[in-house]
């Protein structure tokens, strides 16, 4: 009844619609489905290990289902041959094409991330010098037995 009375308000059917006051019975209520999506609140981070192509194509599925993943890799300063760098470069096309990232996060750990996640540097601004006081006067030399006698 007051659905209609809404509805007649909102088509400009032209009559006018008189509401009636007063409480109106739990009947005449329309109940509207509440979703609450607590799931958009969760950040989601796998850990996984990046050996051969298989593992990459594994992250790059991931990183679309929107994780954080953090890969155990070889040690990249130090045991880094060409077959891993053709590895590393395949997940980096592979990232580019769905919006994702990689960053190094220490010799042997790599951070992937999807679009909607943000890596920002901490730049250190360069700490100023204090410049060291310059003597345009000879300092007057400390006598110890003047301080004693006082």
């Amino acid at each position: 009844m007051v659905l209609d009375a809404i509805k007649r308000i909102f088509k400009g059917d032209g009559t006018t619609t008189k509401l009636k006051s007063g409480p109106v019975s739990i009947e005449e209520y329309v109940e509207v489905p509440v979703q609450i999506h607590e799931e958009n609140n969760i950040t989601k981070i796998k850990v996984c290990e990046l050996e051969d192509y298989r593992d990459a194509r594994e992250i790059v599925l991931l990183i679309e289902a929107k994780y954080l993943v953090i890969a155990d890799t070889i040690n990249l300063e130090r045991d880094m041959d060409e077959d891993y760098a053709k590895l590393l470069a395949y997940l980096k096309d592979k990232l580019s094409e769905c919006g994702g990232n990689m960053v190094r996060v220490g010799d042997e750990k790599i951070l992937v991330i999807p679009s909607n996640v943000v890596i920002e540097k901490l730049v250190k601004e360069p700490e100023a010098k204090e410049e060291t006081p310059t003597i345009s006067e000879p300092m007057e030399e400390y006598n110890e037995e003047e301080d004693e006698n006082q």
